[in-house]
C-alpha cells in the first residue's frame, strides 16, 4: 500500500485536541440529538445484509453500530476518522457490543489508500465537511467502491437556518472570543451548506445519480433552558473558547444563553431548528 500524504493537518490537530475529548464526554447527549439524522440517512442508503461498507468520519462509533446492525455478521465495516481520541471510544463500544466484523483506522479519507473497488456502499454522518480538497477526497472514496455502489451522507445546510448553533453563537460572542466565520467553502462545519457546491464537487469527482434532499427538523437540545445552555456551550464554535474561559466568564455566558433560549422552551424541553442535506450518489 502506498503511504498517505500528510493533509488536513489543521483538522487532524483540532479533532485530536480538546474538541475530540469534548465529543467523547458528550457522546450520549450528541447521540440523542443526532439520532434522527442517522436514521433518515441510513434509510436512504438502504443497506442490505452482507454488504461491505466504508464509513467516513465515524466519530465515537454511534453510526458504526447502526451500520453493523443493518449489514449483519456476514457484512463488514471499515470506519475511518482523523481523531484517535474518538476512534478509541468507537472501538470500545463496538467491542462491548460483541461485533467482530468492523475495523477502525485513524486515517484521512482524502488520501488514504483504500482497497480499490471493494466496497458496496459508503456512509457518513457529518464527516465529509472537513476536506482541504473535497474533489480529490470524493474521487478517492469513489475509487474504493465497486461500480454501481452507493454513497449517502448527511451534512449541515445553510448555517442561518440552523438556529440551534447560529443563534447561541451570536449570544456567546458578547463574552467569548469565538473563531472568525471561515470563508465560504473552507473546511469546517458548513463547508457543504450550498446545494450547488455539493453537486459540483460530486460531479467533478466522477459520481453520478446525485440527489440532494433538504431535511429540516426541530430537535430537543435540553430538558429546560439551564440544561440546554449547558449543552450548547459545549457544541459548535463556542466549545473550546468556553472550556478555556475563566469561571466568571463562563457563568455570564451561561446566564445570557439561558435568557436567549427561553422563547424556544416547550412543554417537553427546548426545541430549535436543524437544517441538513441528505445526499446520495452512485459510483460510476
Amino acid at each position: 500500500m502506498k503511504p498517505s500524504e500528510p493533509t488536513n493537518q489543521e483538522q487532524k490537530e483540532f479533532w485530536n485536541d480538546l474538541k475530540g475529548q469534548i465529543w467523547v464526554e458528550m457522546q450520549p447527549r450528541i447521540d440523542g440529538m443526532l439520532a434522527p439524522f442517522d436514521e433518515r440517512t441510513m434509510q436512504t442508503l438502504e443497506l442490505r445484509s452482507g454488504e461491505r461498507v466504508l464509513e467516513i468520519g465515524c466519530g465515537t462509533g454511534t453510526s458504526s453500530l447502526g451500520l453493523l446492525q443493518r449489514i449483519g455478521p456476514s457484512g463488514s465495516l471499515l470506519a475511518v476518522d482523523l481523531s484517535r481520541t474518538m476512534l478509541n471510544r468507537a472501538l470500545e463500544r463496538v467491542e462491548e457490543a460483541g461485533a467482530s466484523n468492523a475495523k477502525f483506522v485513524e486515517a484521512d479519507a482524502q488520501v488514504h489508500d483504500f482497497p480499490a473497488g471493494f466496497f458496496d456502499a459508503a456512509y457518513s454522518r457529518f464527516g465529509i465537511m472537513f476536506f482541504e480538497d473535497p474533489v480529490t477526497a470524493f474521487r478517492n472514496i469513489r475509487s474504493a467502491l465497486r461500480p454501481g455502489a452507493r454513497l449517502t451522507f448527511v451534512c449541515w445546510a445553510d448555517r442561518q437556518q440552523n438556529s440551534w448553533i447560529s443563534y447561541p453563537a451570536q449570544v456567546a460572542r458578547q463574552f467569548l472570543e469565538l473563531p472568525d466565520v471561515p470563508p465560504e467553502g473552507a473546511p469546517g462545519m458548513f463547508s457543504m451548506e450550498k446545494e450547488e457546491r455539493i453537486r459540483n464537487i460530486l460531479q467533478d469527482a466522477g459520481w453520478s445519480g446525485i440527489t440532494v434532499e433538504l431535511f429540516e427538523t426541530e430537535n430537543l437540545i435540553g430538558n429546560d433552558v439551564e440544561d440546554a445552555a449547558d449543552f450548547i456551550s459545549k457544541m459548535g464554535p463556542m466549545s473550546e473558547p468556553f472550556a478555556k474561559a475563566e469561571p466568571l466568564l463562563q457563568e455570564k455566558t451561561l446566564a445570557a444563553l439561558k435568557e436567549a433560549l427561553q422563547p424556544y422552551e416547550a412543554s417537553d424541553g427546548v426545541r430549535m431548528k436543524f437544517c441538513n442535506w441528505i445526499v446520495s450518489a452512485v459510483s460510476s
